[in-house]
């Protein structure tokens, strides 16, 4: 049997979607897209059926054995179980402003149906083009607080100073994080831990379609 990303990389082909059009279909990087793809690195369930369901291919689910078992858990073909997807709640409009950051207006209403298990993700509508074409106007961005941050795909950074951006994750050491600008106009920024509310990995980008009041 093939695995998810050798069904994935065929229907890729198939369809003619670069690693660009992917990366840029879930919020992520070409070169997270192509570590995937070549199995070099394994993304959380949620992203690889977020995957899948773009390419209208059967997701995984994970199966647990009888309690009397101890075998691990495997991952195979089929249905993606109900209580895999939750509701994450709009917790506002992103306005866009200068160099790339943001200010999230007080209320806006709705949710989006995501494919995650962490309980407090929430979701953001965007306004402005700044980080166009990633993130259009009127799209929305589900963010997963509860999930470690990875090197090369998108995160929600608040600052101490109330300064709030959406970067892609260079790097995270001891002392700083290194971000890399959505759009090419605002360049790399160095931040040190001090100057961090915190980092909240962006889960996906859904368009206005997928938003439900």
């Amino acid at each position: 049997m093939s695995t998810w990303y050798e069904q994935a990389k065929a229907r890729m082909r198939e369809r003619q979607i670069s690693q660009e059009q992917m990366a840029e279909r879930m919020g992520v990087t070409q070169g997270a897209i192509g570590h995937w793809l070549n199995g070099r690195r394994e993304p959380k369930l949620e992203v690889i059926n977020q995957m899948l369901e773009l390419l209208n291919l059967p997701p995984l689910v994970v199966t647990a054995p009888p309690a009397e078992s101890e075998e691990t858990p495997l991952v195979h073909e089929g249905k993606l179980e109900p209580s895999a997807f939750r509701r994450a709640p709009m917790k506002g409009i992103a306005q866009l402003g200068p160099d790339g950051y943001w200010d999230v207006l007080d209320y806006a209403d709705g949710w989006v149906d995501i494919p995650s298990s962490d309980p407090d993700a929430y979701s953001l509508r965007v306004r402005g083009d700044s980080m166009s074409p990633a993130i259009r106007d009127g799209w929305a961005i589900w963010c997963e607080p509860n999930r470690d941050p990875v090197s090369g795909e998108y995160v929600m950074v608040r600052r101490t100073n109330g300064q709030q951006m959406v970067k892609e994750l260079l790097y995270a050491n001891s002392e700083c994080v290194s971000l890399m600008s959505i759009n090419a106009s605002y360049g790399r920024l160095t931040i040190p831990w001090s100057e961090i509310e915190h980092i909240h990995p962006v889960g996906g980008i859904v368009p206005p379609s997928k938003i439900s009041y």
